[in-house]
């Protein structure tokens, strides 16, 4: 088991400096297999364009783009539109939290853990089954 999927909370750790990043790098590099959703590209891009300068974006991006094509990619199904819509019903997590979660749990032949900054999320996923470290 060396499988490590990144909530967008800490995949934007490794491009913008901020509180935690450090350790989440730290945490990154004792995985050799990353996973992030499609949504969680998306939502990285649209929170680095808003966050950075026109400059430090056209660097960031080209930098994201570079390591995300060697990371695990999944896909927003119908599976995890159901799993995501089940767990927003157990808990008070908003949309794309439970996606991420979702995008998880849907791989359930993998022995994944489970990487976020988002106390509520982090709370959600532990009590899910997810090792959060």
């Amino acid at each position: 088991m060396n499988h490590l999927y990144l909530d967008t909370s800490a995949l934007l750790k490794t491009y913008i400096a901020e509180e935690f990043t450090d350790q989440c790098r730290e945490i990154i590099a004792q995985y050799s297999n990353i996973y992030i959703s499609q949504i969680g590209i998306t939502e990285a891009m649209i929170n680095m364009r808003k966050r950075l300068s026109t400059r430090e974006f056209a660097f960031v991006s080209k930098l994201f783009k570079t390591d995300t094509a060697s990371f695990n990619i999944l896909d927003f199904d119908e599976v995890v539109s159901d799993l995501a819509i089940e767990i927003s019903a157990s808990t008070s997590l908003a949309t794309l939290d439970a996606i991420h979660i979702a995008s998880v749990l849907s791989l359930s032949a993998r022995e994944m853990d489970f990487l976020t900054y988002d106390k509520a999320q982090r709370k959600a996923a532990k009590s899910l089954g997810l090792r959060t470290p």
